[in-house]
């Protein structure tokens, strides 16, 4: 009597294992085909919005001593987008959607007052409008500048990107009571920006480099009051890759 019961015993055993394991089997497919389906209603943008929050409210998934967890660029560029829109006029360079009809596709950059993003290899950039950035023929930031630099700072501070700073402007003559050339102006631009994302945002003073072409890098003619307002920008841009 006792070797029936050990049997029995050992077999109810040996069959609840198999179904503990045929069970989890079974939660973890249904979990799968879940996961499938309601990824298969969500838009591109839903998607990646969903992915940069969750990436941002996570902090312990940044782990800045061995770089930070991977994020597709188109995912930060949507990141640094939904940062910015609410607080100034924002542009995708490639995307001529909400334009005025009465500028056409050339209100992303003569507009002056706005910030253009623009997609290059290895990384992408902010080109800074001329109105945004600073009165004619001074270095010093306007308050709207600052209010944009607030968002781009915790940007930069949450990711891993490498930042230059380009300064540029017009062929117009500066005032040589205050710099020397336009190549000083657009440095001192630059160095401006510079300095409030690391003495007001706490940039650390090793991701960013500088540089001021003066007029020496348009991207529109200096024949022009519309060109020469276009040529008057900063860009700074982000790099994946280690330079410096």
């Amino acid at each position: 009597m006792e070797n029936n019961e050990k049997i029995t015993s050992e077999d109810e055993k040996e069959i609840s294992t198999w179904m503990v394991t045929f069970s989890d089997l079974a939660t973890l497919l249904l979990t799968f085909f879940v996961l499938l389906l309601s990824m298969s209603s969500m838009d591109d943008k839903t998607l990646k919005s969903l992915f940069t929050s969750f990436t941002s409210a996570c902090g312990i998934l940044n782990f800045k001593e061995y770089g930070e967890v991977y994020r597709p660029k188109e995912v930060m560029i949507e990141g640094i987008y939904q940062r910015l829109k609410d607080n100034i006029v924002i542009k995708r360079a490639d995307d001529p959607t909400d334009i005025p009809a009465e500028t056409g596709d050339s209100f992303s950059r003569e507009s002056g007052g706005q910030i253009v993003i623009e997609d290059i290899p290895d990384g992408f950039k902010l080109v800074f409008g001329h109105k945004l950035l600073f009165q004619p023929g001074s270095a010093d930031l306007t308050e709207a500048m600052k209010s944009v630099l607030e968002p781009v700072g915790r940007f930069i501070n949450s990711s891993s990107y490498q930042i230059y700073l380009d300064g540029h402007t017009d062929s117009m003559p500066v005032n040589e009571l205050k710099f020397e050339s336009n190549a000083e102006l657009s440095l001192a631009r630059a160095y401006n920006i510079m300095e409030y994302l690391i003495n007001k945002e706490g940039i650390s003073p090793y991701v960013i480099a500088l540089a001021g072409y003066g007029e020496y890098k348009p991207v529109d003619s200096n024949e022009t009051p519309a060109g020469r307002g276009n040529n008057r920008r900063v860009d700074m841009i982000f790099k994946n890759k280690r330079y410096f």
